[in-house]
């Protein structure tokens, strides 16, 4: 079954017309480990709304009912905190963190850029 496909025209919604689905990164996080590994390479990126978006995935992955009642937050809370465009206070980001198991860790970035000396 190959298929030509004209880039020009290409639309990422019409996947069915592949024969292809929307990839759910929900489905791989079934572990610790996984969602450190997937979190860390996020936040590598620097982007906040890809970090905001990449939380989401985590919290449906585990469920966001148990994650927000963990974090002693609402499930609408939760959901709201992490809509696209909104912006989550960062006691509400740490909650759901630690309410996964996960905590941040501050590390000196590992490519040189312009940061301020001591």
């Amino acid at each position: 079954m190959n298929q030509a496909i004209d880039h020009d025209t290409f639309d990422l919604d019409d996947l069915d017309a592949l024969g292809l689905s929307k990839f759910d990164p929900t489905q791989h996080l079934t572990s610790k480990a996984a969602v450190a590994a997937y979190m860390s390479e996020i936040v590598a990126t620097g982007n906040a709304e890809l970090f905001q978006s990449a939380m989401n995935d985590v919290v449906r992955a585990y469920g966001m009912g148990k994650v927000a009642a963990r974090a002693d937050i609402t499930r609408e809370g939760a959901y709201k905190a992490l809509r696209e465009g909104s912006k989550p206070r960062f006691e509400t980001i740490l909650k759901m963190l630690d309410a996964l198991g996960m905590q941040l860790a501050i590390v000196p970035k590992t490519t040189p850029d312009s940061a301020v000396e001591a």
